[in-house]
């Protein structure tokens, strides 16, 4: 009678040890049918390490062993991004963001005087202290040694398949692959496991979707997650643009929590502003486009009741007119063509900027370093932009990190100020953490609010010298 053996072995290790093996090749991320490493964005590497940081639970890691001629393989087929970030981590490949989710830590830690020597009670015991920790623009070698040691002895469970041959390796990646992008939903969402949550926690809940812009028919057969799902490729992956079936796919291989979080946030502001006139612009059809356009708005750092007074222009602009005409779109072509979205969306934008009396050209991408050799210093080099940027990040870590001041469109004159500090020698520690608390709005012309900030600073610099 043949003998039967377990097929699948489970172990935990420290996360230093799982790095040693990786170091030294007795855990292979290279086999032919696995894809490569560094897939993850910045966000999700950040969002790892605090996790592992703070002992929170991560999913295991899963090998096929396999027996060669040569000896014993043990190929990681799912689990490669997270053991290669670790890693990467602990080598100092990256700081933690300023943006990752409850960044203060609290740990207990023996106190210590001044000289770093334990203090003990009366009775001869250790005495303890809590201490609160910003994981904030930290690497791995400036976290405090508790810190160190609870991420270096984490426990990662690694699940093995034992004895494999190359056509079970193959089948075992394609179920867990395949395991990521079920659903049992009959809409697109079916394609997107990771992003469903995210799908259906504004579907579901946000109070936008209640309005009488859509029907309970909206509600039941998916056309709702399929608003959601298109106003988050619409907003962030335009250019990547997919359609039915393959959106959820797209963003189940792109997940990006904080995405679904920025349009959720936006629903409750266009909430709070909507009234019933609106009804024939947010339509199951085109809703993603205006959501995509309040997106933009939202960089015009302007009120969002001005949104709805746009709006009301829109409305009369376009009364007893034809508006695939004022789109200049064929009919003969399907609304959620790339080319269809991207003519309505320049449209709206360019009908919306005249409205408000704003120059395009102030919103464009600024070449950053001909920027700061242009209104700064012609002597400035692009090896010092990085140092500025550092210094930048470091700053804004004691400030409001809500504040509208810290958005894209603001950063070429904040990385300005930087570099005029470092050419006059002056701190803006105290500075720039008085300006935020006095200010949360920013010229669009960015060479007149870097020149804007220039003055704060100096009449800033000149009170306190008095």
């Amino acid at each position: 009678m043949e003998i039967v053996r377990d097929k699948t072995k489970k172990d935990s290790y420290m996360n230093i040890t799982v790095q040693n093996m990786f170091d030294r090749g007795e855990l292979r991320k290279d086999h032919p049918l696995q894809r490569k490493p560094d897939q993850w964005k910045s966000s999700e590497k950040c969002g790892l390490i605090v996790t592992v940081i703070k002992d929170e639970d991560i999913d295991s890691i899963k090998v096929c062993e396999q027996l060669l001629s040569g000896g014993v393989v043990n190929w990681v087929i799912d689990g490669v991004q997270r053991l290669t970030i670790l890693n990467e981590y602990m080598k100092g490949g990256f700081k933690l963001s300023r943006y990752i989710e409850f960044p203060i830590i609290r740990y207990q830690s023996a106190k210590k005087d001044e000289k770093g020597n334990i203090i003990k009670n009366d009775d001869g015991s250790y005495a303890y202290e809590i201490i609160e920790y910003d994981l904030r623009g930290r690497y791995y070698n400036n976290l405090p040694d508790e810190l160190k040691e609870r991420f270096n002895n984490y426990k990662i469970d690694i699940v093995k398949h034992l004895d494999c041959t190359d056509e079970e390796i193959g089948y075992h990646i394609r179920r867990y692959n395949k395991q990521k992008s079920m659903n049992p939903s009959q809409s697109a969402v079916t394609y997107m496991d990771n992003a469903a949550k995210d799908v259906k926690k504004i579907s579901l809940k946000n109070p936008f979707f209640k309005n009488d812009a859509f029907q309970e028919k909206d509600r039941n057969n998916g056309s709702i997650e399929r608003i959601v799902m298109e106003s988050i490729m619409c907003m962030y992956h335009l250019d990547n643009w997919k359609k039915g079936k393959n959106i959820g796919t797209y963003l189940n291989n792109n997940l990006n929590s904080e995405e679904f979080n920025k349009l959720n946030e936006n629903l409750y502001r266009l909430n709070n502003i909507y009234t019933d006139n609106f009804k024939q612009i947010f339509t199951v059809k085109d809703s993603f486009i205006w959501f995509t356009i309040f997106d933009k708005f939202s960089f015009l750092n302007l009120k969002d009741d001005k949104f709805a007074d746009f709006l009301n222009y829109f409305i009369k602009f376009i009364e007893n007119k034809n508006l695939n005409e004022f789109y200049e779109i064929d009919t003969k072509s399907s609304s959620k063509d790339k080319n269809i979205i991207l003519k309505k969306l320049n449209k709206i934008e360019s009908l919306m900027l005249e409205y408000f009396h704003i120059d395009k050209k102030d919103l464009e991408d600024i070449n950053i370093f001909e920027f700061l050799k242009e209104n700064v210093n012609q002597e400035i080099i692009i090896e010092d932009i990085e140092q500025y940027e550092e210094v930048l990040e470091t700053l804004t870590l004691n400030v409001d990190n809500t504040s509208n001041l810290l958005k894209e469109n603001n950063y070429p004159s904040l990385i300005a100020l930087v570099a005029y500090s470092f050419l006059n020698d002056i701190d803006l520690d105290k500075w720039i953490v008085d300006f935020f608390k006095r200010e949360n709005t920013y010229i669009y012309n960015q060479k007149d609010n870097y020149l804007y900030m220039k003055d704060d600073l100096e009449n800033y610099i000149k009170h306190k010298e008095l």
